[in-house]
This record gives structure tokens, C-alpha cells and sequence, in this order.
């Protein structure tokens, strides 16, 4: 099986284990729901306790008697509501947790070209600046283009910039509210790489999509449009 067939059949894997086909980065938990219902005024018993704090964020379900006690303040009843919460809530630390959780998992080491991004990091960050870009040029390291990305990425590299976790089944095409399972690391330029191979998916959907009369009118050659068949003249050519 090829690495593009292997890849369609995680996609289709992970997209039939979803509860729902969501474009959304994060899909909230009990206490966003509960946001929503408010505004749509049905809100629930259970809605004002979560709002309330009196019961879990992520699943809404009750604390245990610890979490009531006088002087302590819960936002999830167990550990995994916990982790399921702070990757999936979103917020302000969303991305900043969901690096950390996915690098305690595959430690910086990139899935598709198996570059160890940590290591690499490590390296270009003890060096001297002017040491760094032979090092990334040996790595066969895609460069930014603009002069300045450059002049950042050599004068002050930065973890963000060797690895993005990516979503294996793209936001875009459903893979949203997600956990771990549809993460992997990638390096830079390979997430680069795919963002481009997203582009083209998605420019291919929409054309796809388009109704047959503006996919006749797309093909069409433009000068057809002005083009007409010259019409016979019934005089007599005049004699030069």
C-alpha cells in the first residue's frame, strides 16, 4: 500500500470514529454549551450549575466532596476531563497545551520526514548566527523566502518555528474539535507542504462543486466571447 493510500485510510478511520464532521478547531465543552443555550434562553438545571461552577467544564458531570470543600475551586472532576478540556476548550493556552501534550508523545520528531526538530533546535540555538545557516542548509532545510523571516529565524530562533503540531484530517475538511489521535508533529517545511496540498484539495472541492454552466463558462476561451462570423456583404467588391 502506498504512503497516499495509507494516508486516505487514517483519514477515513478517524473522520467515521467522530461523533460529528466539525470545522472547527476546538468543539468546547459542557460549560461552552451551556454558553450557547443561555443566549438562546433554554438554558438547564445542569447549564446553571456548570456556570455556576458547581459541576464539570468539560463533561458537566457532579465533583467528588474534596472538590465542594470551603476554599477550593474546581473546573473538571477528574484528570482526564482535565486533559480532554485544556486541548479541546480552545482558550487563550489552547495551542501552547496541545504542543506540549503531542511533544510528551513524539518528542519533536517530525512523522513524515522523521526529522528530530527538538534536536535541530537544540543545536542551531547554541550556535552563533552566522553558524546557523550552514547548519540548515545541511539539513536541507527550506528557508523563508522574505529577508526578514530570515534574519528572525537566524538572529532568534524559536521552538515554534521547527515543528507544528498538524491536524491529520485537516480542520477544513472536518477534522476539528479533535484530540490527540488526529495530531501528529510535523517540521516546518513539511506542514508547509501540506498547507499547500490542503490548498489544492480544497480549490479542487469547490470547482468540483460549481454547477455545470459556470464549469462550461470557465473552460470557455474568452475570445469566443467576442468573436462573431463575418457577415457576406451583397455589393459588389469595390475594384482597388
Amino acid at each position: 500500500m502506498t504512503c497516499i493510500a495509507i494516508r486516505e485510510s487514517l483519514r477515513r478511520i478517524i473522520l467515521s470514529s467522530h461523533s460529528s464532521y466539525q470545522r472547527e478547531r476546538y468543539s468546547g465543552g459542557c460549560k461552552e454549551k451551556a454558553l450557547e443555550n443561555t443566549k438562546t434562553g433554554i438554558v438547564s438545571k445542569r447549564d446553571e450549575e456548570v456556570l455556576s461552577g458547581n459541576a464539570c467544564a468539560w463533561c458537566g458531570g457532579d465533583f467528588s466532596d474534596a472538590s465542594l470543600q470551603s476554599g477550593v475551586q474546581s473546573t473538571y472532576c477528574s484528570r482526564e476531563c482535565a486533559e480532554e478540556g485544556r486541548l479541546r476548550r480552545g482558550g487563550f493556552y489552547a495551542s501552547t497545551r496541545i504542543r506540549s501534550q503531542l511533544f510528551s508523545v513524539e518528542g519533536g520528531i517530525c512523522q513524515k520526514c522523521g526529522l528530530d526538530t527538538n534536536a535541530l533546535f537544540l543545536r542551531i540555538s547554541s550556535l552563533q548566527p552566522a553558524e546557523r545557516l550552514n547548519v540548515f542548509c545541511n539539513a536541507n532545510w527550506h528557508l523563508p523566502k522574505s529577508r526578514h523571516a530570515l534574519e528572525n529565524l537566524l538572529q532568534n530562533p524559536k521552538e515554534g518555528d521547527f515543528w507544528q503540531a498538524d491536524h491529520i484530517v485537516a480542520v477544513a475538511e472536518g477534522g476539528g474539535g479533535c484530540g490527540l489521535e488526529n495530531l501528529r508533529t510535523l517540521c516546518t517545511p513539511c506542514h508547509q507542504n501540506e498547507t499547500l496540498r490542503l490548498s489544492h484539495r480544497l480549490r479542487l472541492e469547490a470547482s468540483s462543486n460549481q454547477p455545470s454552466s459556470q464549469k462550461r463558462l470557465g473552460k470557455m476561451d474568452i475570445r469566443a466571447a467576442f468573436w462573431r462570423k463575418p457577415h457576406k456583404s451583397h455589393n459588389p467588391k469595390s475594384p482597388d
